[in-house]
């Protein structure tokens, strides 16, 4: 007769290596879409653009209708990584003057990471929750899709309208190096004090003290001068007059009540000569020529020095000038990402076309990167989500009843050894015991055996 062969338990855990997909729908199904656990799948094209969706080959091998609609949004999403590395390649070259060759990984690694990103947005949605979470998670994701989109947009922007953008930083730096030129001469007149309605703050140069120093002797000596010329001035009028009524007095003409009329040396003539002869003695005008005279020398020597200093002042004021406009000409050599940014904005401002096309480019990237979500929420609940839903739902439960099991087995199997101690302990206390009863009957024998020994041993009494 031949021997039975037992049938062989079958646990949880070689359950649970039977997919759930098999048990739903039966292993015709799964052999027929090829879902053999043990045989590894190619990796198509259609594939490969399906893991950029985050969706399980083996779930979607039930509903293969699904596979065009999941390659068609990993291609989306594929399409937006690859916008989002040519972006940061020209955001690169915008910054750095390196060779391409090294920017491309980087550019690489910037379109690896929005993909991953967009996977996430994508698989985060997939299965048939409803209700307000689901639309919660939606809006937030969108919101992020919306700031990745942006800040894929910028970039390109600025290198589609590079050359424009350029032009209007030549145009705005020029202007700024020649209003920085103008404020320095302003600033740094060669003669006096900076004018009081210019903001020098940051502007005034030293071109040396001589000319200063020479400009500050000149002008009390300039005053002088114009005050003893006009001393002078009024002290030969004032010799003038009193000489004119002298001759007039002493030769006789009459001025209507000024002179007498009467010719010779008479008392009105010698009162003339008084007045003069006092008049010359106060005013020593030959001393007051003698002043203006050395006034006028020095004067004339301050000037040619004021001269000479000017003329230093001016190389040195015009050498550190040209410095400091040579250093804002090289602070403006290479232009930036922020100086286009801004550039941006102005070019903008000035042109409505430039404008119009700003706001078109950055609303067509935003949309394509918020077109996986998009691409997603119309499509709505698919058979794959109501897969996926149940394949959780089975794990879930069955990771449960794995749980529940190995916690009641672990638990069984110290109870087991709980009990088998607590028989050991039984079992030696009871020996113990023994032990302890055979020791108290030999120490009696022991104490009659030594008592008849006594008894023995004592003289008999007589």
């Amino acid at each position: 007769m031949p021997r039975l062969r037992r049938a062989r338990p079958t646990t949880i855990s070689s359950w649970r290596r039977t997919s759930v997909v098999d048990i739903l729908h039966g292993p015709k199904t799964a052999e027929q879409h090829g879902r053999h656990p043990r045989r590894r799948e190619q990796l198509t094209p259609g594939a490969f653009l399906r893991r950029f969706t985050g969706v399980d080959e083996k779930i979607l091998a039930s509903v293969p209708q699904e596979r065009s609609r999941y390659t068609s949004l990993g291609g989306i999403v594929v399409s937006t990584a690859l916008i989002a590395g040519a972006s940061m390649l020209g955001a690169l070259t915008l910054l750095s003057q390196a060779s391409p060759l090294y920017l491309v990984p980087v550019a690489v690694l910037w379109g690896l990471i929005i993909a991953n990103v967009d996977r996430f947005l994508i698989a985060s949605l997939h299965g048939d929750a409803d209700g307000w979470s689901r639309w919660g998670n939606v809006l937030i994701r969108l919101a992020l899709a919306v700031v990745i989109g942006i800040f894929i947009a910028e970039p390109l922007t600025l290198k589609i309208f590079q050359e424009r953008l350029d032009r209007q930083i030549m145009v705005e730096r020029d202007q700024a190096i020649s209003l920085t030129e103008s404020r320095y001469e302003q600033c740094n007149p060669l003669r006096g004090a900076a004018p009081s309605g210019v903001n020098c703050t940051g502007y005034l140069l030293d071109g040396g003290r001589k000319a200063l120093a020479v400009e500050g002797d000149l002008n009390p000596r300039q005053d002088a001068l114009k005050a003893a010329e006009s001393r002078l001035a009024a002290a030969m009028q004032r010799h003038g007059e009193l000489e004119d009524l002298r001759e007039r007095e002493c030769l006789g003409v009459q001025v209507m009540g000024r002179t007498t009329g009467v010719r010779g040396d008479g008392p009105e003539c010698e009162a003339r000569m008084k007045q003069l002869r006092a008049f010359l003695r106060n005013q020593d005008i030959p001393q007051q020529q003698a002043e203006v005279k050395k006034l006028k020398a020095e004067i004339s020597s301050l000037t040619t020095d004021r001269a000479d200093a000017e003329k230093d002042r001016s190389t040195t004021l015009s050498k550190k000038i040209a410095e400091h406009v040579e250093e804002k000409k090289r602070a403006y050599a290479d232009i930036g990402l922020l100086d286009r940014w801004e550039a941006l904005g102005t070019v903008a401002g000035q042109s409505g076309m430039v404008n119009f096309a700003h706001w078109l480019l950055r609303i067509i990237f935003v949309l394509l990167d918020c077109m996986p979500i998009i691409s997603k929420m119309l499509n709505g609940k698919t058979e794959y989500d109501r897969l996926l839903t149940q394949e959780l739902r089975a794990g879930s439960a069955c990771h449960e009843a794995e749980l529940n099991f190995t916690t009641r087995r672990t638990t069984g199997e110290y109870e087991i050894k709980l009990r088998e101690e607590e028989r050991r302990l039984k079992a030696e206390r009871g020996r113990i015991d023994r032990d302890q009863r055979v020791d108290e009957a030999s120490r009696d024998d022991e104490i009659d055996r030594l008592a008849r020994t006594f008894m023995t041993s004592m003289p008999t009494q007589r």
